[in-house]
Formats: C-alpha cells, sequence, structure tokens
C-alpha cells in the first residue's frame, strides 16, 4: 500500500516559510486567485479577465487520470456583481485498464429475476471506459459553466453567493465513453468568502451540486420464453457537495505563493461501490508579467484507495458479450433460450448475461472473474494557469 501522507513534509515546509518570510501586505488590488476553485472577486466594476488552464489529477475508484484544458472568462458587472464562465474544451481521461465491472450503460439480461447490480465509477465520469478515446488530440470537450457571482459584505470578512449552470458540451455515448462527463445539466449553488491572515488572504468556497441523471440509464431483462420484462434505471449520479479553502501571500508586487486545498463528496446510495471522495492538496507560485499572471501549482490526491486491494465483483461470474459480434451474440442468446431479448440490446453498450451456467461462449465473450483489484496510482497532479487582464 502506497503511504498517500508522504508529501506532508513538503507542505508544512512551505507553510511555515511563508509564514517567516517577509510580505507585502495583501490589498483588493492583489488580482490574485485560487487556481483550484472559483473565489469572491476583487476586481473593480466593469474589469475583464481572460484564463487559460490546465488541470490534472487522479481520481478514484478506477484510478482514472483526467487532464482538463480549458478558458475561464469574468468581467465585473458593478462593485459587487460578477458574471464568469468556464469552457473545457478538450479533457482527456485515460484509464490504467478497463473497468472490472462495466461501466454503464448496461444491458444486464438475467436468466431468473431482476436484482440490483451496484455501479463503481467516479461520479463527474459516469460512462469512462477504455472503448473512449484517450488522446489530447481526439478533441473531446468537457462542460460549459455559465454563473454569476454576488459579493454580499467587504468590510473585514468578505462573503458572497454564486449560482451556476453546468452544460455538457458534448452527448454522444462515444464521448461520454471518453470522459467528457455525465450529458445532463447540472446546477451549482454556492458560497464564497475571504478575509485577511497573516499578511495574506484566505479563500473560502462551500458548494452544493443539483446533479442530472445522466443521458444514458440501464437496463435490464429477465426473459421468460417470449416473454420479455424491461426495467429502467438511472445509474445513479448523487449530488455533490464541494469545499475549497486557499491562502494566497503576497511576497512582492508581482509575486505570491499559495496553498490550497478542495474535497467533493458525492451522495450516493447501495447503487455504487467503491465511492471515494478526494482531497486535493496543492502548492502554488503566482507570478505577474504586466497584464499577465502565471500560477503553478503542484498537486497531490491525498485520500487514494489502497491500490492492489482485493474486493468482490458484484457481476461475478456474469458473461460479458460486450465485444461479441452482433450476428455470434444473437446467436449464442438463441442457443440459451433468450432470443426474444436480442432485438432490444442496445449498440455499443455493455451487454452482460447474469444467471447463465453454460460453458460454451461465443468469440470474444468472457466470464467476469469474482473478484478484482483496486487500481490507484500516480496520484500527483497540477494546475496550470495563465489570465490576462487588460
Amino acid at each position: 500500500m502506497k503511504d498517500t501522507l508522504r508529501p506532508a513534509g513538503p507542505v508544512l515546509a512551505l507553510a511555515l516559510s511563508l509564514l517567516i518570510a517577509p510580505a507585502r501586505p495583501a490589498s483588493a488590488e492583489d488580482g490574485f486567485r485560487p487556481v483550484s476553485f472559483p473565489s469572491l472577486s476583487t476586481a473593480v466594476a466593469r474589469a475583464f479577465g481572460a484564463e487559460f488552464y490546465v488541470d490534472d489529477r487522479d481520481r478514484d475508484p478506477q484510478g482514472i487520470d483526467v487532464f482538463d484544458v480549458g478558458f475561464r472568462f469574468r468581467f465585473q458587472l458593478g462593485e459587487r456583481t460578477e458574471v464568469f464562465s468556464d469552457l473545457i474544451v478538450d479533457r482527456v481521461i485515460s484509464l490504467p485498464e478497463a473497468p472490472a465491472i462495466p461501466s454503464a450503460p448496461r444491458d444486464l439480461i438475467f436468466v431468473g429475476s431482476i436484482h440490483p447490480i451496484p455501479h463503481a465509477f467516479v461520479g463527474e465520469h459516469p460512462y469512462v471506459d477504455k472503448r473512449g478515446d484517450a488522446r489530447f488530440d481526439a478533441l473531446i470537450p468537457g462542460t460549459a459553466t455559465i454563473g454569476l457571482a454576488q459579493t454580499l459584505r467587504t468590510e473585514g470578512i468578505s462573503f458572497g453567493v454564486s449560482a451556476a449552470l453546468v452544460i455538457p458540451l458534448a452527448g454522444s455515448l462515444h464521448s461520454l465513453q471518453s470522459g467528457a462527463g455525465s450529458g445532463s445539466v447540472d446546477a451549482t449553488l454556492g458560497g464564497l468568502a475571504s478575509a485577511p491572515l497573516l499578511g495574506g488572504t484566505v479563500h473560502g468556497r462551500a458548494s452544493f451540486t443539483l446533479a442530472g441523471p445522466g443521458s444514458f440509464p440501464d437496463r435490464s431483462f429477465s426473459v421468460s420464453g417470449s416473454t420479455v420484462q424491461v426495467t429502467e434505471t438511472d445509474i445513479g449520479i448523487g449530488n455533490r457537495l464541494e469545499l475549497g479553502l486557499a491562502w494566497i501571500r503576497p511576497l512582492s508586487d508581482s509575486l505570491a505563493a499559495s496553498i490550497e486545498a478542495r474535497t467533493r463528496k458525492e451522495f450516493v446510495g447501495e447503487d455504487r461501490i467503491d465511492a471515494a471522495s478526494p482531497v486535493d492538496v496543492l502548492l502554488g507560485v503566482h507570478k505577474r508579467f504586466g497584464r499577465f499572471t502565471a500560477s503553478v501549482a503542484l498537486l497531490n490526491h491525498f485520500r487514494a484507495l489502497s491500490s492492489r486491494e482485493r474486493r468482490a465483483n458484484p457481476l461475478a461470474g456474469g458473461i460479458d458479450l460486450s465485444e461479441v459480434a452482433v450476428a455470434d451474440r444473437n446467436a449464442f442468446l438463441a442457443g440459451n433460450g433468450l432470443e426474444a431479448v436480442a432485438r432490444q440490446l442496445r449498440d455499443g453498450v455493455h451487454t452482460v448475461v447474469v444467471g447463465l451456467s453454460t460453458a460454451s461462449l461465443p468469440p470474444g465473450a468472457f466470464r467476469i472473474d469474482p473478484t478484482y483489484n483496486i487500481r490507484s496510482e500516480h496520484n500527483l497532479g497540477y494546475v496550470i494557469t495563465l489570465t490576462f487582464r487588460p
């Protein structure tokens, strides 16, 4: 098992160095903002900002690596009102191996009565699979966030609220299998705060996201002769609570250092297993060059699952027909008294027969193993931003 607390020493060392380093008093004109979550604006009215960013992080279960490239835009309507947008124009998600529990959407064929089969996936990327593209040049877009932030108080501890819609930029099954998102619209409400602290500024955010149900549900089939019982269910994407905390300390007129932390809790039920809440800690440096500000932060995921731990597979013994040619699949189903369901199966989804004991399988089919290994590796990442303010 890897030691996920190993970077704690450098974190404490940086924090101590920031405390004892000479600092320039923070002010509303500093313009340094967290790189890992939205914050209250300190810009003057009518100010505009554009930002290019790269966010590389790891997420469990499945040990996926998420690489987002995007743009953020901000416009200060008034002294207390900011409109903002965030466009993820290229999202690359790589998997160390194909998911041991077949990804949604699934067509599950039961020999006998239908019963629930849980999922194991990352809530923001419920359909991600080895069938998708994991290449930068595939240009799979993510989501577009459009929102508004309102500052309610500016004296002492400043605080405000925000609201945003998160709109999918891709909806095809292939794009979603590449990790583009859930294909549904999400709505986010948040509270924001900032205050001077130890020569710098501390920023905080708490938000709650009402998640959409996803674009492609699961289907379960139970066959009795020529009669097919069909049950369609949402895949179980949970609403999310997100928290962020950052301390940014200016070291000169154009240089600042920061420590940031962000976490996310997804509220899921028994239809999900291996759910994991990440805690990212970032150490950053911010440097202003005229109208540009460059920020670089090293990220560590502190709550990784125990890699290589073995767990029971809820689809153990099921026959996976996902990679079987349609003609061979239909012939196999007909030969086992399941012909009536063949014409109702969807293209491109995972197809699994549950409860069939035959030893003869068509080419491309396999029985799902009784157990699987957790994969959680390479939990270092980074966030890079380049901000322009005219």
